[in-house]
């Protein structure tokens, strides 16, 4: 069987787009049009999602703005058997508050997001299904290389330890 050799690709944008929010890329796009590519084989069952530009969860594995391939039909936890970051599965889930795209594991009806350790977030958490629902395990991304003028400043330690303080 032949892979498909054409991928649908966002052409017009929802003007209620914001690009900082992690979303489906499906709701954000009024237009869709067609290059050459694969990425899906054909599976029905994917979905697309972007990664906002205010979402660093999964920093440097994820980078905002990157959009990725969700296999909308796995909607249970799998955290057995991984050796490294890179194998460990991803998941997009949605939340009260919109949703999320990273490491998770479940203890009962407790969903705990993973962030990336150099990402400096914090994990979160939430009950499930009342606060969260696993829409599927992400198996593709498509990311921006790091550019030196997208790298925030992070400054020195004197300057990081001062901007925690609050304004007189």
């Amino acid at each position: 069987m032949a892979a498909p050799t054409s991928l649908r690709t966002p052409m017009k944008f929802d003007p209620a787009f914001d690009p900082r929010r992690t979303e489906f890329l499906s709701r954000m796009v009024e237009k869709w049009s067609h290059f050459e590519g694969v990425l899906t084989n054909g599976n029905g069952h994917h979905i697309y999602g972007y990664i906002g530009m205010s979402d660093r969860r999964m920093m440097p594995l994820l980078r905002p703005g990157s959009i990725v391939l969700v296999d909308a039909s796995v909607h249970r936890i799998d955290d057995g058997n991984w050796t490294t970051e890179h194998d460990r599965p991803m998941y997009f889930v949605e939340v009260r508050d919109g949703y999320r795209c990273g490491w998770f594991h479940q203890e009962g009806t407790r969903l705990v997001m993973q962030p990336h350790p150099l990402s400096h977030c914090m994990p979160e958490t939430w009950r499930v299904p009342e606060e969260a629902e696993i829409v599927g395990r992400v198996t593709g991304v498509v990311t921006r290389l790091n550019e030196p003028e997208n790298v925030p400043h992070r400054g020195s330690a004197e300057e990081r330890a001062s901007s925690s303080r609050k304004a007189p």
